[in-house]
């Protein structure tokens, strides 16, 4: 008997690969049978870029010396973006899962939770990945960063580093909804904390022409160093340093899956 437990608690312990992607798989094909969701999420990115691209014509937008179109300044925000709404919002399926009874299937079968978090973190990170896609294609195809033949290859060198910072973005998701019961809850991280990410983050204005006080806090938001490095792989130039903004990336990342993670793991299902 004791044997048949500690194989069993050996198998249960183990990543079950083929379970992270049937999870990854769920979470992709609830995404695109939500046709609501994929409009919104479309409609409201290039809302923001028509909106405030318009609203920078007057200034002058410079990086590192060179001078930057509002619409390719505002479009790499917002195709930043992408991923921080679906990231975080995707994260939050979990309450979901939790009120319709999912979770607790999921909690007795024979995986670990760490199998569990990670195909649910790949799953909405791959949620994240298609959005910035869409948006990236839609903004090259209107001609907001002019018609280039190398933004082909910027595009795909964009979606790794998408993906890194997708996986922070989930984390941030995954903690919140972890320790949230109902959906009432979500308007007030919604308020308190993804909007203020979201206008401190430089997708919508430039760094160098806010006020000093705004800059501190651009640099203390880590979803800063994601829109910088969107820029400088799409435009070239960027307001800080590569190595930095793929430092603080690969930091962002990691810190906040393993809070997630832990989070996950004390997880309790009333």
């Amino acid at each position: 008997m004791s044997r048949t437990v500690s194989s069993f608690v050996k198998i249960e312990g183990k990543m079950r690969w083929e379970a992270i992607w049937i999870l990854s798989k769920r979470e992709l094909l609830a995404f695109a049978r939500n046709k609501t969701r994929i409009i919104t999420s479309i409609a409201q990115g290039l809302l923001f870029l028509f909106i405030f691209s318009g609203g920078f014509f007057s200034l002058d937008i410079e990086i590192e010396g060179v001078s930057i179109t509002p619409t390719a300044f505002v479009a790499t925000g917002i195709i930043a973006m992408a991923i921080l709404f679906s990231g975080v919002f995707g994260g939050l399926g979990i309450i979901r899962d939790r009120m319709f009874g999912f979770m607790r299937e999921l909690l007795v079968s024979p995986i670990s939770r760490r199998t569990l978090m990670t195909g649910k973190t790949l799953g909405v990170a791959l949620q994240s990945l298609v959005q910035c896609l869409v948006m990236a294609v839609i903004s090259i195809s209107m001609g907001f960063f002019g018609y280039d033949l190398s933004l082909i290859w910027r595009t795909l060198l964009l979606m790794p580093v998408a993906l890194l910072f997708s996986m922070g973005v989930v984390g941030i998701g995954l903690t919140i909804s972890t320790r949230l019961t109902d959906f009432q809850s979500f308007g007030l991280i919604q308020t308190f904390l993804i909007m203020p990410m979201f206008w401190l983050s430089g997708a919508l204005f430039a760094f160098n022409n806010v006020p000093t006080v705004m800059q501190v806090l651009m640099m203390i938001n880590p979803i800063s160093y994601g829109v910088d490095i969107f820029r400088f792989i799409i435009l070239g130039v960027s307001f800080f340093p590569f190595w930095l903004d793929l430092l603080v990336l690969v930091l962002f990342g990691a810190i906040l899956i393993v809070i997630g993670a832990k989070s996950f793991s004390k997880m309790e299902i009333s």
